[in-house]
Protein backbone atom coordinates (compact mmCIF):
# COMPACT_ATOMS: atom_id res chain seq x y z
CA UNK A 1 0.00 0.00 0.00
CA UNK A 2 2.01 2.97 -1.26
CA UNK A 3 1.35 6.29 0.49
CA UNK A 4 2.33 9.66 -0.98
CA UNK A 5 1.52 13.01 0.58
CA UNK A 6 1.55 16.68 -0.29
CA UNK A 7 2.60 18.65 -3.30
CA UNK A 8 6.26 18.41 -2.22
CA UNK A 9 6.24 14.90 -3.60
CA UNK A 10 5.45 16.30 -7.02
CA UNK A 11 7.71 19.34 -6.96
CA UNK A 12 10.87 17.34 -6.35
CA UNK A 13 10.43 15.39 -9.62
CA UNK A 14 11.90 12.22 -8.20
CA UNK A 15 9.03 10.23 -6.74
CA UNK A 16 9.75 8.15 -3.65
CA UNK A 17 13.47 8.91 -3.70
CA UNK A 18 12.99 12.68 -3.42
CA UNK A 19 10.19 12.31 -0.88
CA UNK A 20 12.18 10.03 1.41
CA UNK A 21 15.35 12.05 0.98
CA UNK A 22 13.56 15.17 2.25
CA UNK A 23 11.68 13.45 5.08
CA UNK A 24 14.15 10.81 6.29
CA UNK A 25 17.51 12.09 5.09
CA UNK A 26 20.09 11.30 2.43
CA UNK A 27 20.96 7.83 3.71
CA UNK A 28 17.40 6.48 3.70
CA UNK A 29 16.77 8.28 0.43
CA UNK A 30 19.75 6.56 -1.18
CA UNK A 31 18.70 3.13 0.14
CA UNK A 32 15.25 3.78 -1.30
CA UNK A 33 16.79 4.93 -4.57
CA UNK A 34 18.84 1.76 -4.85
CA UNK A 35 15.81 -0.42 -4.28
CA UNK A 36 13.68 1.57 -6.71
CA UNK A 37 16.33 1.16 -9.37
CA UNK A 38 16.48 -2.54 -8.51
CA UNK A 39 12.71 -2.71 -9.01
CA UNK A 40 12.96 -1.19 -12.45
CA UNK A 41 15.90 -3.33 -13.52
CA UNK A 42 14.34 -6.58 -12.33
CA UNK A 43 10.89 -5.57 -13.57
CA UNK A 44 12.28 -4.94 -17.05
CA UNK A 45 14.12 -8.26 -16.96
CA UNK A 46 10.99 -10.14 -15.89
CA UNK A 47 8.85 -8.60 -18.63
CA UNK A 48 11.54 -9.26 -21.24
CA UNK A 49 11.66 -12.96 -20.33
CA UNK A 50 7.85 -13.10 -20.45
CA UNK A 51 8.06 -11.52 -23.91
CA UNK A 52 10.06 -14.55 -25.04
CA UNK A 53 7.44 -16.89 -23.58
CA UNK A 54 4.53 -15.31 -25.46
CA UNK A 55 6.60 -15.03 -28.63
CA UNK A 56 7.23 -18.79 -28.44
CA UNK A 57 3.52 -19.42 -27.91
CA UNK A 58 2.72 -17.34 -30.97
CA UNK A 59 4.99 -19.65 -33.00
CA UNK A 60 3.66 -22.85 -31.35
CA UNK A 61 6.88 -23.53 -29.47
CA UNK A 62 7.91 -24.05 -25.89
CA UNK A 63 9.64 -20.92 -24.47
CA UNK A 64 12.83 -22.85 -23.74
CA UNK A 65 13.09 -23.73 -27.44
CA UNK A 66 14.29 -20.17 -27.94
CA UNK A 67 16.69 -20.19 -24.99
CA UNK A 68 20.22 -21.51 -24.68
CA UNK A 69 20.57 -24.18 -22.00
CA UNK A 70 23.77 -23.92 -19.95
CA UNK A 71 23.56 -27.15 -17.98
CA UNK A 72 26.62 -26.34 -15.89
CA UNK A 73 24.71 -23.50 -14.19
CA UNK A 74 22.06 -23.67 -11.46
CA UNK A 75 18.54 -24.54 -12.71
CA UNK A 76 17.43 -21.01 -11.84
CA UNK A 77 20.07 -19.47 -14.11
CA UNK A 78 20.75 -21.99 -16.87
CA UNK A 79 18.13 -20.91 -19.43
CA UNK A 80 19.88 -18.06 -21.28
CA UNK A 81 17.49 -15.74 -23.13
CA UNK A 82 19.00 -13.90 -26.15
CA UNK A 83 15.56 -12.75 -27.35
CA UNK A 84 15.06 -10.81 -24.12
CA UNK A 85 18.31 -8.94 -24.78
CA UNK A 86 17.27 -8.13 -28.35
CA UNK A 87 13.89 -6.79 -27.19
CA UNK A 88 15.49 -4.58 -24.53
CA UNK A 89 18.00 -3.27 -27.09
CA UNK A 90 15.16 -2.20 -29.40
CA UNK A 91 13.33 -0.58 -26.49
CA UNK A 92 16.51 1.28 -25.58
CA UNK A 93 16.78 2.78 -29.07
CA UNK A 94 13.12 3.84 -28.99
CA UNK A 95 13.44 5.38 -25.52
CA UNK A 96 16.50 7.49 -26.30
CA UNK A 97 15.19 8.82 -29.60
CA UNK A 98 12.23 10.87 -28.37
CA UNK A 99 9.90 11.07 -25.38
CA UNK A 100 7.20 12.55 -27.60
CA UNK A 101 7.56 9.76 -30.12
CA UNK A 102 7.38 7.18 -27.34
CA UNK A 103 4.20 8.83 -26.05
CA UNK A 104 2.53 8.61 -29.46
CA UNK A 105 3.47 4.95 -29.74
CA UNK A 106 2.12 4.27 -26.25
CA UNK A 107 -1.13 6.07 -27.03
CA UNK A 108 -1.78 3.94 -30.11
CA UNK A 109 -0.64 0.77 -28.37
CA UNK A 110 -2.92 1.44 -25.40
CA UNK A 111 -6.00 1.54 -27.64
CA UNK A 112 -5.04 -1.83 -29.13
CA UNK A 113 -4.31 -3.22 -25.69
CA UNK A 114 -7.73 -2.25 -24.35
CA UNK A 115 -9.35 -4.06 -27.28
CA UNK A 116 -7.32 -7.20 -26.56
CA UNK A 117 -8.20 -7.10 -22.85
CA UNK A 118 -11.89 -6.81 -23.66
CA UNK A 119 -11.55 -9.76 -26.04
CA UNK A 120 -9.84 -11.89 -23.39
CA UNK A 121 -12.49 -11.14 -20.78
CA UNK A 122 -15.55 -11.55 -23.03
CA UNK A 123 -14.29 -14.57 -24.97
CA UNK A 124 -12.86 -16.17 -21.85
CA UNK A 125 -16.08 -15.85 -19.87
CA UNK A 126 -17.98 -17.62 -22.66
CA UNK A 127 -15.89 -20.67 -21.71
CA UNK A 128 -16.28 -20.19 -17.96
CA UNK A 129 -16.83 -23.24 -15.79
CA UNK A 130 -17.76 -22.54 -12.18
CA UNK A 131 -16.51 -26.00 -11.20
CA UNK A 132 -12.99 -24.58 -11.46
CA UNK A 133 -13.86 -22.43 -8.45
CA UNK A 134 -15.03 -25.39 -6.36
CA UNK A 135 -11.68 -25.46 -4.57
CA UNK A 136 -11.54 -21.70 -4.09
CA UNK A 137 -8.48 -21.49 -1.83
CA UNK A 138 -6.53 -24.73 -2.33
CA UNK A 139 -3.48 -23.48 -0.41
CA UNK A 140 -5.43 -21.86 2.42
CA UNK A 141 -4.96 -18.44 3.94
CA UNK A 142 -1.18 -18.75 3.89
CA UNK A 143 -1.23 -19.40 0.17
CA UNK A 144 -3.37 -16.31 -0.42
CA UNK A 145 -0.91 -14.04 1.41
CA UNK A 146 2.11 -15.64 -0.25
CA UNK A 147 0.56 -14.96 -3.64
CA UNK A 148 -0.33 -11.41 -2.58
CA UNK A 149 3.27 -10.74 -1.59
CA UNK A 150 4.58 -11.91 -4.97
CA UNK A 151 1.91 -9.99 -6.90
CA UNK A 152 3.15 -6.69 -5.50
CA UNK A 153 5.74 -6.55 -8.28
CA UNK A 154 2.88 -5.65 -10.63
CA UNK A 155 2.58 -2.25 -8.93
CA UNK A 156 6.08 -0.91 -9.43
CA UNK A 157 5.22 1.11 -12.53
CA UNK A 158 2.88 3.51 -10.77
CA UNK A 159 5.74 5.42 -9.20
CA UNK A 160 6.84 6.38 -12.71
CA UNK A 161 3.79 8.66 -12.88
CA UNK A 162 5.38 10.93 -10.27
CA UNK A 163 8.79 10.60 -11.89
CA UNK A 164 7.37 12.20 -15.03
CA UNK A 165 6.11 15.24 -13.07
CA UNK A 166 8.56 17.62 -14.71
CA UNK A 167 7.05 16.80 -18.11
CA UNK A 168 3.43 17.56 -17.17
CA UNK A 169 1.75 20.94 -17.49
CA UNK A 170 -0.05 20.91 -14.12
CA UNK A 171 1.58 18.27 -11.87
CA UNK A 172 -0.32 19.39 -8.76
CA UNK A 173 -3.56 18.29 -10.38
CA UNK A 174 -2.54 15.78 -13.04
CA UNK A 175 -0.20 13.52 -11.02
CA UNK A 176 -2.67 12.68 -8.20
CA UNK A 177 -5.43 12.01 -10.75
CA UNK A 178 -3.13 9.91 -12.92
CA UNK A 179 -1.64 7.98 -10.00
CA UNK A 180 -4.84 7.13 -8.15
CA UNK A 181 -6.92 6.68 -11.29
CA UNK A 182 -4.46 4.34 -12.96
CA UNK A 183 -4.11 2.24 -9.79
CA UNK A 184 -7.88 1.82 -9.42
CA UNK A 185 -8.44 0.93 -13.08
CA UNK A 186 -5.46 -1.42 -13.28
CA UNK A 187 -6.34 -3.23 -10.05
CA UNK A 188 -9.89 -3.78 -11.32
CA UNK A 189 -8.58 -5.16 -14.62
CA UNK A 190 -6.13 -7.45 -12.77
CA UNK A 191 -8.96 -8.90 -10.71
CA UNK A 192 -11.28 -9.44 -13.67
CA UNK A 193 -8.54 -11.10 -15.71
CA UNK A 194 -7.57 -13.39 -12.83
CA UNK A 195 -11.21 -14.34 -12.33
CA UNK A 196 -11.60 -15.07 -16.04
CA UNK A 197 -8.48 -17.25 -16.16
CA UNK A 198 -9.49 -19.29 -13.11
CA UNK A 199 -12.97 -19.85 -14.55
CA UNK A 200 -11.49 -21.08 -17.83
CA UNK A 201 -9.00 -23.51 -16.29
CA UNK A 202 -8.32 -25.27 -13.03
CA UNK A 203 -5.47 -23.67 -11.12
CA UNK A 204 -3.57 -26.96 -11.55
CA UNK A 205 -3.49 -26.55 -15.34
CA UNK A 206 -2.60 -22.86 -15.65
CA UNK A 207 0.63 -22.38 -17.61
CA UNK A 208 3.25 -20.25 -15.85
CA UNK A 209 4.84 -18.81 -18.99
CA UNK A 210 1.81 -17.96 -21.17
CA UNK A 211 -1.34 -18.57 -19.09
CA UNK A 212 -4.06 -17.04 -21.28
CA UNK A 213 -2.77 -18.41 -24.59
CA UNK A 214 -2.61 -21.94 -23.20
CA UNK A 215 -5.99 -21.54 -21.49
CA UNK A 216 -7.73 -20.58 -24.74
CA UNK A 217 -6.18 -23.54 -26.50
CA UNK A 218 -7.31 -25.83 -23.68
CA UNK A 219 -10.96 -24.75 -24.00
CA UNK A 220 -11.04 -25.33 -27.75
CA UNK A 221 -10.32 -21.80 -28.97
CA UNK A 222 -6.90 -22.45 -30.43
CA UNK A 223 -7.18 -19.54 -32.85
CA UNK A 224 -7.70 -17.14 -29.94
CA UNK A 225 -4.31 -17.91 -28.47
CA UNK A 226 -2.69 -16.08 -31.37
CA UNK A 227 -4.76 -12.98 -30.68
CA UNK A 228 -3.86 -13.17 -27.01
CA UNK A 229 -0.16 -13.78 -27.65
CA UNK A 230 0.05 -10.90 -30.13
CA UNK A 231 -1.81 -8.61 -27.71
CA UNK A 232 0.45 -9.68 -24.85
CA UNK A 233 3.57 -8.98 -26.90
CA UNK A 234 2.26 -5.54 -27.76
CA UNK A 235 1.32 -4.89 -24.13
CA UNK A 236 4.69 -6.00 -22.77
CA UNK A 237 6.49 -3.88 -25.36
CA UNK A 238 4.51 -0.87 -24.14
CA UNK A 239 5.30 -1.71 -20.53
CA UNK A 240 9.01 -1.94 -21.28
CA UNK A 241 8.99 1.38 -23.12
CA UNK A 242 7.11 3.22 -20.37
CA UNK A 243 9.40 1.69 -17.74
CA UNK A 244 12.48 2.67 -19.73
CA UNK A 245 11.35 6.30 -19.80
CA UNK A 246 10.45 6.33 -16.10
CA UNK A 247 13.52 4.53 -14.78
CA UNK A 248 15.86 6.78 -16.77
CA UNK A 249 14.23 9.81 -15.11
CA UNK A 250 14.80 8.23 -11.72
CA UNK A 251 18.46 7.61 -12.39
CA UNK A 252 18.79 11.11 -13.83
CA UNK A 253 17.42 12.64 -10.65
CA UNK A 254 19.78 10.61 -8.47
CA UNK A 255 22.67 11.68 -10.69
CA UNK A 256 21.67 15.31 -10.15
CA UNK A 257 22.16 14.89 -6.42
CA UNK A 258 25.68 13.50 -7.12
CA UNK A 259 24.89 10.40 -5.06
CA UNK A 260 25.67 8.61 -8.30
CA UNK A 261 27.94 9.80 -11.14
CA UNK A 262 26.54 13.10 -12.45
CA UNK A 263 27.12 12.08 -16.08
CA UNK A 264 24.00 9.95 -15.63
CA UNK A 265 22.01 13.19 -15.38
CA UNK A 266 23.10 14.50 -18.79
CA UNK A 267 20.17 15.14 -21.12
CA UNK A 268 20.79 14.96 -24.86
CA UNK A 269 20.14 18.39 -26.39
CA UNK A 270 18.79 16.99 -29.64
CA UNK A 271 16.40 14.34 -28.37
CA UNK A 272 15.67 15.82 -24.93
CA UNK A 273 16.18 12.40 -23.33
CA UNK A 274 18.68 11.17 -20.69
CA UNK A 275 20.61 8.85 -23.01
CA UNK A 276 23.27 7.73 -20.51
CA UNK A 277 20.76 6.81 -17.81
CA UNK A 278 18.53 4.97 -20.27
CA UNK A 279 21.37 2.88 -21.68
CA UNK A 280 22.75 2.00 -18.23
CA UNK A 281 19.38 0.90 -16.84
CA UNK A 282 18.38 -1.20 -19.85
CA UNK A 283 21.83 -2.76 -20.08
CA UNK A 284 21.49 -3.88 -16.44
CA UNK A 285 18.02 -5.30 -17.20
CA UNK A 286 19.38 -7.15 -20.22
CA UNK A 287 22.16 -8.82 -18.22
CA UNK A 288 19.72 -10.05 -15.57
CA UNK A 289 17.09 -11.09 -18.14
CA UNK A 290 19.68 -13.19 -19.95
CA UNK A 291 20.37 -15.46 -16.96
CA UNK A 292 17.64 -15.32 -14.32
CA UNK A 293 14.36 -17.24 -14.11
CA UNK A 294 11.04 -15.44 -13.70
CA UNK A 295 10.33 -16.92 -10.25
CA UNK A 296 13.49 -15.48 -8.70
CA UNK A 297 12.88 -12.11 -10.32
CA UNK A 298 9.30 -11.81 -9.08
CA UNK A 299 10.14 -12.67 -5.45
CA UNK A 300 13.11 -10.30 -5.24
CA UNK A 301 11.09 -7.58 -6.93
CA UNK A 302 8.27 -7.97 -4.43
CA UNK A 303 10.62 -7.62 -1.43
CA UNK A 304 12.03 -4.40 -2.84
CA UNK A 305 8.58 -3.01 -3.62
CA UNK A 306 7.11 -3.81 -0.19
CA UNK A 307 10.19 -2.32 1.50
CA UNK A 308 9.84 0.96 -0.42
CA UNK A 309 6.10 1.21 0.26
CA UNK A 310 6.78 0.73 3.96
CA UNK A 311 9.45 3.45 3.96
CA UNK A 312 7.15 5.93 2.21
CA UNK A 313 4.45 5.29 4.81
CA UNK A 314 7.00 6.06 7.54
CA UNK A 315 8.03 9.18 5.63
CA UNK A 316 4.42 10.35 5.57
CA UNK A 317 4.11 10.00 9.35
CA UNK A 318 7.36 11.91 9.82
CA UNK A 319 6.14 14.67 7.53
CA UNK A 320 2.82 15.04 9.34
CA UNK A 321 4.10 14.77 12.92
CA UNK A 322 7.56 16.31 12.96
CA UNK A 323 8.75 19.77 11.92
CA UNK A 324 12.23 20.81 12.98
CA UNK A 325 12.08 23.80 15.31
CA UNK A 326 8.31 23.55 15.72
CA UNK A 327 7.72 20.12 17.26
CA UNK A 328 8.40 20.15 20.99
CA UNK A 329 10.90 17.75 22.53
CA UNK A 330 8.12 15.94 24.39
CA UNK A 331 6.05 15.44 21.24
CA UNK A 332 9.16 14.35 19.35
CA UNK A 333 9.91 11.67 21.94
CA UNK A 334 6.30 10.46 21.97
CA UNK A 335 6.23 10.31 18.18
CA UNK A 336 9.44 8.27 17.99
CA UNK A 337 8.21 5.93 20.72
CA UNK A 338 4.85 5.25 19.09
CA UNK A 339 6.42 4.83 15.65
CA UNK A 340 8.93 2.36 17.10
CA UNK A 341 6.08 0.39 18.67
CA UNK A 342 4.17 0.34 15.38
CA UNK A 343 7.24 -0.97 13.57
CA UNK A 344 8.14 -3.42 16.32
CA UNK A 345 4.66 -4.92 16.58
CA UNK A 346 4.41 -5.17 12.78
CA UNK A 347 7.76 -6.95 12.52
CA UNK A 348 6.81 -9.30 15.37
CA UNK A 349 3.55 -10.14 13.60
CA UNK A 350 5.39 -10.91 10.36
CA UNK A 351 7.97 -13.11 12.13
CA UNK A 352 5.25 -15.02 13.95
CA UNK A 353 3.36 -15.49 10.67
CA UNK A 354 6.47 -16.84 8.96
CA UNK A 355 7.45 -19.21 11.75
CA UNK A 356 4.23 -20.47 13.32
CA UNK A 357 0.77 -21.75 12.42
CA UNK A 358 -0.74 -20.72 15.74
CA UNK A 359 -2.73 -17.64 16.74
CA UNK A 360 -1.57 -16.79 20.28
CA UNK A 361 1.19 -14.49 19.05
CA UNK A 362 -1.31 -12.33 17.19
CA UNK A 363 -3.21 -11.81 20.45
CA UNK A 364 -0.10 -9.96 21.65
CA UNK A 365 1.30 -8.23 18.57
CA UNK A 366 -1.93 -6.92 17.05
CA UNK A 367 -3.15 -5.17 20.23
CA UNK A 368 0.30 -3.57 20.51
CA UNK A 369 -0.03 -2.22 16.97
CA UNK A 370 -3.56 -0.98 17.64
CA UNK A 371 -2.66 0.72 20.93
CA UNK A 372 0.44 2.30 19.39
CA UNK A 373 -1.60 3.78 16.56
CA UNK A 374 -4.26 5.02 18.98
CA UNK A 375 -1.52 6.58 21.12
CA UNK A 376 -0.07 8.40 18.11
CA UNK A 377 -3.55 9.57 17.12
CA UNK A 378 -4.54 10.83 20.57
CA UNK A 379 -1.34 12.06 22.21
CA UNK A 380 0.80 13.51 19.42
CA UNK A 381 -0.54 16.58 17.58
CA UNK A 382 0.10 16.81 13.87
CA UNK A 383 2.72 19.44 13.09
CA UNK A 384 1.88 19.94 9.44
CA UNK A 385 -1.21 19.74 7.23
CA UNK A 386 -1.15 19.11 3.46
CA UNK A 387 -1.41 22.32 1.43
CA UNK A 388 -2.97 20.98 -1.75
CA UNK A 389 -3.79 17.29 -1.44
CA UNK A 390 -2.94 14.65 1.09
CA UNK A 391 -3.59 11.18 2.44
CA UNK A 392 -6.71 10.95 4.63
CA UNK A 393 -7.10 9.05 7.92
CA UNK A 394 -3.63 9.82 9.28
CA UNK A 395 -2.18 8.05 11.26
CA UNK A 396 -4.45 5.07 10.64
CA UNK A 397 -3.86 4.59 6.93
CA UNK A 398 -0.02 4.90 6.96
CA UNK A 399 0.18 2.79 10.11
CA UNK A 400 -1.92 0.10 8.44
CA UNK A 401 0.28 0.39 5.35
CA UNK A 402 3.38 -0.26 7.47
CA UNK A 403 1.76 -3.29 9.10
CA UNK A 404 0.49 -4.81 5.86
CA UNK A 405 3.71 -4.34 3.91
CA UNK A 406 5.84 -5.84 6.67
CA UNK A 407 3.34 -8.68 7.13
CA UNK A 408 3.51 -9.57 3.43
CA UNK A 409 7.30 -9.55 3.63
CA UNK A 410 6.93 -12.40 6.11
CA UNK A 411 5.30 -14.48 3.35
CA UNK A 412 8.35 -14.49 1.06
CA UNK A 413 11.11 -17.08 0.96
CA UNK A 414 14.45 -16.96 2.77
CA UNK A 415 16.59 -17.11 -0.39
CA UNK A 416 14.99 -13.93 -1.74
CA UNK A 417 15.75 -12.12 1.51
CA UNK A 418 19.37 -13.23 1.26
CA UNK A 419 19.63 -11.80 -2.28
CA UNK A 420 17.94 -8.61 -1.10
CA UNK A 421 20.36 -8.36 1.83
CA UNK A 422 23.40 -8.75 -0.41
CA UNK A 423 22.16 -6.03 -2.74
CA UNK A 424 21.34 -3.66 0.13
CA UNK A 425 24.78 -4.23 1.67
CA UNK A 426 26.40 -3.43 -1.68
CA UNK A 427 24.58 -0.11 -2.07
CA UNK A 428 25.35 0.84 1.55
CA UNK A 429 29.06 0.26 0.91
CA UNK A 430 28.82 2.36 -2.26
CA UNK A 431 27.02 5.14 -0.38
CA UNK A 432 29.59 5.46 2.41
CA UNK A 433 32.62 5.24 0.12
CA UNK A 434 31.38 7.32 -2.82
CA UNK A 435 27.83 8.69 -2.70
CA UNK A 436 28.03 10.32 0.73
CA UNK A 437 31.17 12.30 -0.06
CA UNK A 438 30.02 13.38 -3.50
CA UNK A 439 26.62 14.60 -2.29
CA UNK A 440 28.24 16.34 0.72
CA UNK A 441 30.75 18.16 -1.46
CA UNK A 442 28.00 19.27 -3.80
CA UNK A 443 25.84 20.53 -0.95
CA UNK A 444 28.77 22.39 0.60
CA UNK A 445 29.41 24.21 -2.65
CA UNK A 446 25.85 25.57 -2.58
CA UNK A 447 26.16 28.73 -0.49
CA UNK A 448 22.54 29.83 -0.79
CA UNK A 449 19.07 28.33 -0.94
CA UNK A 450 18.86 29.24 -4.60
CA UNK A 451 22.04 27.33 -5.38
CA UNK A 452 20.76 24.32 -3.45
CA UNK A 453 17.63 24.35 -5.58
CA UNK A 454 19.82 24.43 -8.67
CA UNK A 455 21.59 21.27 -7.48
CA UNK A 456 18.24 19.47 -7.32
CA UNK A 457 17.36 20.69 -10.81
CA UNK A 458 20.69 19.70 -12.35
CA UNK A 459 21.87 23.25 -13.05
CA UNK A 460 25.06 22.98 -10.98
CA UNK A 461 27.83 21.10 -12.76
Amino acid sequence: MGIHDNILYLDMHGGSFAYLRVELGDFVGFIAAGNILLEYVIGGAAVARSWTSYFATLLNHDPNDFRIVARSLSPDYRYLDPIAIAVLAIICVMAVMSTKGSSIFNYIATIIHIAVLLFIIIAGLTKADTKNYSDFAPFGVRGIFQASAVLFFAYIGFDAVATMAEETKNPGRDIPIGLVGSMVITTLIYCVLAMTLCLMQSYKDIDVDAPFSVAFEAVGMGWAKYVVAAGALKGMTTVLLVAAVGQARYLTHIGRTHMMPPWLAIVNEKTGTPVNATVVMLAASAVIAFFTSLGILSNLLSISTLFIFMLVAIGLLVRRYYVSGATTTANHIKFVAFLALILGSSIATAIYWASSDGWIGYAVTLPFWLLSTIGLWLFVPQARAPKVWGVPLVPWLPSLSIAINIFLLGSLDKASFERFGIFTLAIIVYYFFFGLHASYDTAREASSAKQMKNVEEGAVN
